[in-house]
């Protein structure tokens, strides 16, 4: 199949049944949006205020080393952050009340000393009774690193403290408490919070409570956010990958390339959303998780033009360009830039990218009334909502606490396009199975076409056979008429004028009568059939013959091997041998004088490869003057000799006379 899809051929649905798949879509988008961590309504405890610190610079270092949280050295990991803590909370008369969640950018213009992307949380609980068991902390998100102490004591953090710090924004922490540390009263939480870059700096709700009860609430809030993007990816790439072989055995089918590339940036893409410790500095990866995104609007135009079999190069061209140009200038610029470009124009261009492409497809859509591009807007429309809804969170104008939600696009897409796949494999197997029954039907035509011709050719086979029989019987009855006057003719004539002369020779009309009963047994001889099997042939010959023989004293001396069959040897050519030899015994009996006659038959091969029956008869007569004229009976047997192919001779004998009868054996 030349394309991905016939869409014009595909099925046809109505405007409201459309509207109603594009509704539930969304509505399904938007819930995805609304998705909170709900902890137990028994058992636990919410606190949504917080005091706010920026952290000592002197005492918080901007990167802490790794080796600090294993090595055996005097000043630990959690004694370095414990100071840090300490010092910051000197300060805490001078910060400010907050309330969960907060975010970092909506206070810089208020608190500047917020950009060095270090502050400390200080949230009091207060308890009636002092808690039994193992407790349990659990921060829904954080726009970094976090360290928790509780009451001063250090029960956990989120990751590396080491520059590139950890990423946990769409990571849920769950600290232990251990049993004994929460009192009676006022308890302190701490929680220390380092962000890079600052403006991505947010702390989400505490929520405490026994570990038992925050377990299970913690648990399915981590497959959201953490778990379930982690999957998609995968199954993204892996699902890409199997759509980038299959474009490599249908090179022609461009569309396929284009959407295994548009997976592989959309499984680059979701890394960021579960990646805690990232390659290279954070403005890296940030610049690499934009360039993603910019890839997979870009391959989405590109995709869309070629799934429609449309091209719109001027429009690819300038998507192209602004791409690129992008992307550079986001490498090049200072930071202080680079994150208002995002905000600002990177971000809105790649949001128009995707609404065009929904745009594109709703039109064509419209246009064909395909049930398969209308299933590719519903999954479109959740794209772009879910893209507007992660600028608007760039834009300040949503909570960063909740995440962003593109990345949940991408099973949408996949089970668009699976139903996309799975309905063009039913059309093709309806029409692979409508094209057999054709092709069926079509056999059978040609079967019965065939059939017909075939009797019409056997027909005319027949018709040509019949004909053929009645030109060699036509053929057959001219020869044998001819012979019969050439031969019984010529006597009966010669014995007609005697009788109507009334001079009667009864001597010559004897021999006359004998020579046409003679002529008749000849002809008689090679019309039977015999006239095919050579041996046979001269056994009759030789019974005709052996009463002349006998009448004359007359000995005959037979000597015939066992002959090959002979090519083309019918009625006519058997009948000239036989008067050739018929003339050959008479001459001998009238005019050699013999006591003696001969008769051999033997099969030969000449030096040139040819087969031969040799037949010879020779006699003890007084032999032939080979110099002088020969009469008509030689003339005749040399004429009749040219005209069943054969070789003639009289050869010299000792005593008598040799003649010499040579048969090809393949009748050439």
């Amino acid at each position: 199949m030349k394309n991905i899809i016939d869409l014009r051929v595909a099925a046809r649905l109505g405007a409201w049944p459309v509207l109603l798949l594009v509704g539930i879509c969304l509505v399904l988008g938007w819930q995805l949006t609304t998705v909170r961590y709900q902890p137990p309504a028994d058992g636990t405890l919410s606190r949504n205020n917080a005091t706010l610190v920026v952290a000592d610079p002197a005492a918080c270092p901007s990167s802490i080393d790794d080796n600090l949280a294993t090595a055996d050295i005097a000043l630990p990991l959690a004694d370095v952050l414990g100071s840090c803590v300490q010092h910051s909370l000197e300060k805490i008369s001078q910060g400010k009340t907050v309330n969960l969640p907060h975010e970092w950018r909506d206070e810089f213009a208020v608190i500047p000393e917020l950009k060095i992307g270090q502050v400390v949380y200080r949230v009091k609980v207060a308890l009636s009774t002092a808690p039994s068991g193992l407790w349990g902390l659990v921060l829904p998100a954080t726009g970094g690193d976090p360290a928790v102490f509780v009451n001063g004591k250090l029960i956990g953090w989120g990751g590396s403290f080491q520059a590139p710090v950890a990423r946990n924004t769409n990571r849920p922490l769950m600290f232990a408490i251990p049993q004994g540390l929460l009192n009676q009263g006022d308890n302190y939480f701490d929680i220390y919070v380092v962000s890079q870059p600052a403006n991505a700096g947010f702390l989400d709700r505490l929520v405490i409570g026994r570990a038992e009860v925050l377990e299970a609430s913690y648990q399915q809030y981590h497959f959201f956010r953490s778990t379930l993007p982690q999957t998609i990816a995968l199954v993204v790439f892996v699902l890409s990958c199997a759509i980038g072989l299959l474009w490599l055995y249908r090179r022609q089918d461009i569309e396929y390339g284009f959407c295994a590339l548009g997976g592989l940036f959309w499984s680059l893409y979701t890394l960021d959303q579960f990646v805690v410790h990232i390659v290279g500095s954070y403005r890296f990866w940030d610049w690499l998780s934009l360039v993603s995104l910019g890839g997979l609007s870009l391959v989405a135009v590109f995709f869309v033009h070629r799934f429609l079999h449309q091209r719109h190069s001027r429009t690819e061209r300038t998507v192209v360009w602004v791409f690129a140009v992008v992307a550079v200038v986001l490498a090049v610029v200072p930071e202080a830039w680079f994150y208002n470009l995002l905000r600002l124009v990177a971000y809105p261009l790649m949001c128009m990218s995707l609404l065009y492409v929904l745009l594109f497809s709703a039109l064509e859509a419209w246009k064909i009334r395909s049930a398969d591009l209308y299933v590719l807007v519903a999954a479109g429309s959740v794209v772009a909502l879910l893209a507007i809804y992660d600028w608007m969170v760039i834009l300040n104008l949503g909570s960063l606490a909740y995440g962003r939600f593109l990345h949940f696009g991408a099973p949408f897409v996949l089970l668009a396009f699976g139903w996309i796949l799975l309905q063009r494999f039913v059309r093709s197997l309806q029409a692979m199975e409508s094209f057999n029954a054709q092709l069926i039907e079509l056999n059978q035509e040609l079967e019965e076409r065939v059939e017909e011709k075939t009797r019409k050719i056997a027909q005319s086979y027949e018709t040509i056979r019949i004909l053929g029989q009645e030109q060699v019987l036509l053929h057959e009855r001219s020869r044998i008429m001819r012979d019969m006057h050439d031969g019984i003719g010529v006597y009966l004539t010669s014995m007609l004028r005697q009788l109507e002369s009334g001079t009667v020779d009864r001597e010559q009309l004897s021999n006359a009568a004998h020579n046409a009963l003679n002529d008749l047994r000849l002809m008689i001889d090679s019309l039977g059939s015999a006239s095919t099997d050579l041996p046979a042939m001269l056994g009759m010959f030789r019974t005709r013959i052996g009463v002349a023989l006998d009448a004359c004293g007359v000995e005959l001396e037979w000597d015939v091997d066992e002959l090959p069959p002979l090519t083309d040897f019918g009625p006519e050519r058997a009948l000239n041998l036989l008067r050739i030899l018929q003339e050959a015994f008479t001459n001998a009996l009238k005019h050699s004088g013999a006591t003696c006659i001969r008769l051999s038959a033997k099969s030969e091969t000449k030096p040139e490869g040819i087969g031969l029956i040799n037949i010879e008869v020779c006699d003890n007569g007084k032999g032939f003057n080979l110099g002088g004229s020969g009469g008509n009976g030689l003339k005749n047997m040399q004429y009749r000799a040219q005209k069943i192919k054969a070789e003639f001779a009289i050869k010299p004998s000792a005593v008598g006379t040799c003649l010499e009868i040579g048969l090809p054996i393949n009748g050439v």
